[in-house]
């Protein structure tokens, strides 16, 4: 661990904390191949032009909340934003913690910025804590950014509240502006309660705006999900995603409510 530039010390289990009130300053957590981060977020309130907190590498990131931790990113990035091909899980296990989660611009509130890896956020779990993801214009609140798809997310429990913004799935894909395939797929939800809401044109959970929805299950828990204005599905596809768009939707348990927008 080091912090403002200063030599590296060894720490296994970090606990990041915001001294006095709000600040710009940032994390950034990275883990190698085979190797698992695990840092706990303990009342960080961080509104930054960057990433606010940004997890990469080939390993395991595990987000442990305590306390109240609000993060805002600028543009193109994620309010918490992953990278790269390890995963990302959210974890409560004192029950006590809480995250709010904005991205600016074309970043979504947790998964893809915009750029980089395509806009992609995928291998994103969350189990536990009050979670509130909010995308930014164009991006999904938890899945991908502007153009990027948003896959292999799961939610195990916790109170999740997943907003798209403009055109962005509120879990799944962001807008599609480049003749991209912005996806929403690989989704399962397994318990807690969840609500999603879809920005225009984007499902509430699935395909942004012109983005297919595949491969959805719900098993379990307390699901609401809102598709968006003029043409989004509450679970399967955006508007205009094609014929095949919206594929291998089970669900299988809970309680499920879902309502489409104008057209969806």
């Amino acid at each position: 661990v080091s912090q403002a530039g200063g030599s590296s010390t060894v720490d296994n289990n970090p606990v990041i904390t915001s001294s006095s009130g709000k600040t710009n300053n940032t994390v950034t957590i990275t883990a190698e191949k085979n190797a698992t981060a695990n840092v706990t977020l303990e009342n960080v309130n961080i509104n930054t032009g960057g990433a606010a907190i940004s997890t990469s590498g080939q390993g395991n990131v595990n987000i442990e909340l305590d306390g109240t931790n609000t993060v805002q990113s600028g543009t193109n990035h994620a309010g918490v934003e992953k990278k790269d091909n390890g995963t990302l899980t959210i974890t409560d296990e004192n029950k006590d913690g809480s995250l709010t989660a904005t991205g600016g611009d074309r970043g979504a509130g947790i998964g893809g910025g915009n750029g980089g890896n395509g806009g992609s956020g995928s291998h994103i779990t969350i189990s536990g804590g009050e979670v509130t993801a909010k995308g930014g214009r164009w991006a999904a609140g938890i899945g991908g950014g502007e153009d990027g798809n948003g896959s292999h997310i799961t939610i195990e429990g916790g109170t999740v509240e997943a907003t798209g913004g403009t055109s962005g799935a509120g879990i799944g894909g962001g807008n599609n502006d480049n003749n991209v395939n912005n996806k929403g797929e690989h989704i399962t939800i397994k318990n807690g309660t969840v609500t999603a809401k879809g920005g225009g044109g984007a499902a509430g959970i699935g395909g942004g705006f012109a983005g297919a929805g595949s491969d959805i299950t719900v098993s379990g828990g307390m699901v609401t999900a809102t598709g968006g204005k003029d043409g989004g599905a509450g679970i399967g596809s955006g508007y205009n995603a094609g014929s095949d768009s919206a594929t291998n939707i089970k669900i299988k348990g809970g309680n499920v409510t879902a309502q489409g927008g104008e057209n969806g």
